[in-house]
């Protein structure tokens, strides 16, 4: 019962630009999504159930992105590196990656396997199972805050988002590992001598005359050719 006063009391305005006010209503907005979704017999009523898990989709990246928000306002300097990020192929690093990651986080906790990935799903389980506890913890966390002090980031607050920081990134990339091929640190640092090669040669081409800077800016095709067997040279 004070729990239902204080929301009421409490809740910030829907028009409020700050963060928590903002996290607030999405959150809102993915539970009632998730509450309908739940109810729903999919069976009977395909085409609305698949618009259901789209928007839901939809409302987990909306939430991710201000939980963002709030860790680089709140624990700027204690955010989990995500450096692993420039491994990721380029068609992987997209704006609602972190929705999917969470949906997909999900389903490996209820059990589900991961695009018939069972060894990799098995494994990846444990820390599924987690990380949707700390998202949950997170989400708890930032609702009552909400309805206490829009303006106040507490210590509790930061303990949570630190964790879910962690075990997100270690999702992240155990996850995005098991779906597509991911370059080994060895791979990546071939790849970063080839692009040290291949600019060297350029400029010693230009040096030496082999190449005009109207080449290069034209982008000659055979430029294409010529550049390796250079570098090769």
């Amino acid at each position: 019962m004070m729990n239902r006063f204080r929301k009421w009391l409490y809740k910030p305005k829907r028009s409020d630009p700050q963060l928590l006010a903002q996290f607030y209503y999405a959150d809102e907005e993915l539970n009632q999504v998730a509450a309908e979704l739940d109810s729903l017999d999919g069976r009977k009523d395909p085409q609305r159930c698949t618009l259901l898990v789209s928007q839901f989709r939809s409302c987990q990246d909306n939430v991710l992105n201000i939980i963002n928000q709030i860790m680089d306002v709140c624990i700027p300097q204690d955010r989990a590196p995500r450096d692993f990020c420039v491994k990721f192929p380029e068609e992987i690093r997209h704006d609602n990656l972190a929705g999917q990651l969470w949906f997909g986080a999900e389903c490996l906790a209820a059990g589900s396997i991961i695009m018939n990935r069972e060894l990799e799903s098995m494994a990846m389980r444990p820390l599924a199972k987690e990380l949707t506890r700390s998202l949950e913890d997170v989400r708890g966390a930032l609702r009552d805050q909400a309805l206490r002090d829009l303006n106040t980031y507490t210590e509790k607050m930061r303990e949570v988002l630190r964790h879910f920081d962690v075990l997100f990134a270690e999702f992240e990339l155990s996850y995005v590992s098991a779906m597509v091929p991911v370059k080994s640190p060895r791979e990546y640092y071939v790849q970063q001598e080839v692009i040290v090669l291949f600019c060297e040669t350029v400029e010693r081409a230009l040096d030496f005359g082999y190449l005009t800077q109207d080449m290069i800016d034209d982008y000659e095709p055979a430029l294409m050719f010529t550049i390796p067997r250079l570098a090769i040279v």
